[in-house]
Order: structure tokens, then sequence, then C-alpha cells
């Protein structure tokens, strides 16, 4: 017989920063999203104070002034390790571990008999407390999506640990919880359950399979089935490759020159290439965007008022964007936006090569009179190295790695991993600055981040 847990941390970012500000304990915290700009996490007491998630960072930093509230930017290599360490804990009990997302993990737990019992999850639960200091919540149950309904309850009921295991129990649980709450039912097919009277889980648990996947989807077929206690959704121990990877991010300031805006660009491309060479895939083609203000519109005269005609070009080639009350022949918005379809003419996970090809690619859509404000570039076309490739006969460009680019780049990866990621840059990045100089004006606003108390030497807390 099947047996799923799923542990999940409890507020993970700001129990994060908990762990090594300990006076926070108890206390109103919060973690901001990239350049600050809006909350991302809350602790229980942030909660209660009805701080929502993505609260704007200005309407509570008089409260943070103040001492009500403790905010910090965000710190994602920190809660990166801390996420490892919590999943390497996890293992001593079973080998079979799901890593769904940076704070969760489904358990395998089938065949184990005394993983109903609360001394066995009691036991969970207080480990990885005591050996991570996060805290967290595991729900058990026969199927995914029951485990996923039993860890909400775990983390409302006090004790940390739930397992559903009858229908009664699920009964009690699924009539009071709104039917969108249930794990894998987006906004848009809640809304369609509810005009056709299904309102709560339990309402769904007793909706007809078939007319679900004949109105909905095999998605909510599943669903449903997994309600009822069938196994639909498989463990899966190793993550699924990713079909387009992204590196995007907005800036501390506004850049203007295509000097500026190449160091950013490029520090994205690298990392998406690195996360790509990670899972051991090819990318096909490079989608790069980037966005900003106009800082001087560019002029253009109407000819006839009452006519098409302008002598405006194509928006296409200024690419500008308009709200939506506004005349889309003529650039009066202030908002700039552009993008560029990039083809690798064969598969690659070269940075060497894919650079390059970017930075022409930025030019092509870089305007001198934009204040840039982000940048966006995104991997396509992505497939296993593995996989048989069609071999391009009149490209002059080579059908694969060689093996000394692979060589070369795996000897990259390899020394980024053991000295850091700034131990060896390319030359359009940004150089590494001293440790207390001034940050790269095109990082994101970071002011309140915490240091990298696991991962840094010179971060290690000090005991006195």
């Amino acid at each position: 017989m099947q047996l799923i847990g799923l542990l999940d941390c409890n507020s993970f970012f700001a129990s994060c920063e908990q762990v090594f500000a300990p006076h926070l304990l108890a206390k109103p915290v919060v973690v901001l999203s990239n350049n600050d700009g809006c909350v991302v996490a809350r602790s229980a007491e942030a909660k209660k104070l009805g701080i929502s998630m993505g609260t704007p960072f200005f309407q509570i930093k008089k409260m943070c002034q103040q001492g009500e509230i403790h905010a910090f930017s965000s710190n994602f290599r920190l809660y990166a390790d801390m996420s490892r360490r919590v999943m390497t804990c996890l293992r001593q009990w079973t080998p079979k571990l799901e890593i769904y997302s940076i704070d969760e993990a489904f358990m395998d737990f089938s065949g184990m008999l005394n993983a109903e019992t609360d001394a066995f999850q009691r036991k969970i639960v207080e480990t990885v407390k005591k050996w991570t200091g996060i805290p967290v919540s595991l729900g058990v149950a026969r199927t995914k999506t029951l485990a996923k309904i039993a860890n909400h309850v775990a983390k409302k009921n006090g004790v940390g640990f739930f397992t559903l295991n009858s229908l009664g129990q699920a009964q009690e649980i699924l009539s009071v919880l709104p039917v969108g709450e249930v794990w894998g039912v987006g906004t848009r097919s809640a809304r369609k359950f509810m005009q056709q009277g299904i309102r709560t889980g339990w309402d769904l648990l007793n909706t007809d399979p078939l007319w679900a996947r004949k109105n909905f989807s095999v998605v909510q077929e599943r669903i449903i089935r997994e309600l009822r206690g069938e196994n639909c959704l498989e463990m899966e121990y190793l993550p699924a490759p990713k079909q387009s990877i992204q590196v995007s991010r907005s800036f501390g300031e506004k850049l203007t020159t295509l000097e500026d805006l190449e160091k950013p660009v490029s520090s994205f491309l690298v990392r998406a290439a690195e996360k790509l060479r990670a899972q051991n895939s090819l990318a096909s083609a490079i989608f790069l965007s980037v966005s900003g203000k106009w800082t001087e519109p560019p002029l253009f005269i109407h000819t006839d008022k009452n006519s098409d005609k302008t002598d405006a070009p194509p928006s296409s080639i200024f690419g500008w964007k308009t709200s939506s009350y506004q005349d889309n022949t003529a650039p009066t918005g202030t908002y700039y936006s552009n993008s560029v379809t990039l083809p690798l003419g064969f598969p690659c996970n070269n940075t060497s090569y894919m650079l390059p090809l970017t930075l022409k690619g930025l030019r092509q859509i870089f305007h001198p009179q934009i204040a840039f404000k982000k940048a966006s570039v995104t991997l396509l076309g992505i497939t296993s190295r593995g996989e048989n490739q069609q071999i391009q006969l009149f490209d002059n460009a080579p059908t694969q790695d060689t093996q000394r680019s692979i060589r070369l780049m795996e000897t990259l990866d390899a020394l980024h991993a053991q000295l850091g990621k700034e131990c060896i840059v390319f030359g359009t990045e940004e150089l590494p600055h001293p440790k207390n100089a001034p940050q790269n004006t095109w990082k994101s606003l970071s002011e309140r981040r915490s240091p990298n108390y696991t991962s840094d030497w010179n971060d290690l807390p000090e005991v006195h």
C-alpha cells in the first residue's frame, strides 16, 4: 500500500532569517522581493498583522522603522543552502524523496509499518527543527493530493503532523475546504466548478471523474481520483528537465548605455547556460527581452487627424507599448518593451558561443533614448544531450559541441562550484568588486540582505 508524506517548511524564507537572528523568534518578519519591492514571505506573526503577499514595501516601511516589523531583502543563496540541509535530513527516513520545491518534499513511506504513528511523525518534525532550526509540518496520506490536504491540517493543528487515512476524516476536512484550495485546481477551474455548484473539496470528491475529464481535463479527473484514494500521481525521484530556462531581474538603477546594459545581460546568459549544463541539456534558441521608459519619446506628426496615415514608423521598430485607452498608433506612453529571438543554428550549451550572439541581439533592440529597468534571457528548444539531433549538413556551424569546448565548460562550472561565481567571469560581465566596495549599479537593491551564514567563510556568525 502506498503511503505518501508531504513535509513543508513553515514560512521558509522568514524562518531562515530567524534561525540566525533568534531574537526575532515570535516576532513579525517579512522577506522582500528583488529590488526590495514587495513582500514575498511572512512569518506567522506578520500574517496576524494583516500583511498579505505582494504588499508593497513602502506601505509597511514606517512600521519597519518603528520596529513593529523586521524586513529582510531576499537572500536566495542562504535559502537554497538551508533547503539542501533540510532535504538531506529527510533522507535518513526514506531515500525515496521527491523535492517538489525549495521548501517542500514528498516522502515515500510505502511499506513502513510505523509511518502512520504519532511517534514516527513527531520524530521527523522535531529532528528537522533540531538539526536545521527550521519549523516544519508533515502530512501523511494515501495519495499526493490527500497528503497536501493533510499537511494543510498539520500547519493549523498546533502539533505539526497529521495523518489523513479515513473517509470520515476526509469528509470533515474537505467539507469546509473551498474547491479552489485543493491542490491542482487553478483559479479558472475553481470558477467553473463553482458555476456547476461544486464549491468544496467534498463536492469535488463526489463529482464524476469522467464528467470532469470531458468538461475540464485529465488533470481534474486525476485530482478527483486522488481525493478518493486512487494513486494517479507517481513519485518523481529525479526532477524533470526544464523545457525553458529563464534568468530575469529588475535593475537597482536605470541603465542608459549599451555598455552598462551588456553587463547584466551577459551575467543572465552565463547563469542560464550554467543551469542548462547542470541538467545535461542543450538549447536551440535564445529569447532576449528588455524594458524601460522613454527619456525622450520619438516625435512624429499626424498628416490628418481623421486619417490612418502618419509619418510614425511601425511600433515594432521602436518597441513602444501604450495603454489600452491610448491611441495605439502613437508612442504616447512612456513604457518601452522589446525582444528578439536568436536561433543558435545547432543545439548548444557553450557559453562562449551563446554570449556573443546574445550581445548581437541586444544591439538590435537597444535604443539610446531608453532608461532600461529590466532584462530577461530565456533559453528555448531545450533537449537532452543524449537525444538524437538532426545534423545540419548545410550549416557552417558545427553540429555538436567539440570535446574541447565540453571540457572547457566542465572546468568553468567546477571552478564556479568550488571557488564561487566571481572567480572567473566573461569579459562583458561586471568585474568582481572588493567586499566593501559599492555594488554594481544594475544589481537589485538589497539594502536589508542578511549575511550568507552557511556558505561564505567571511559571513560565519560569531559567538562571543
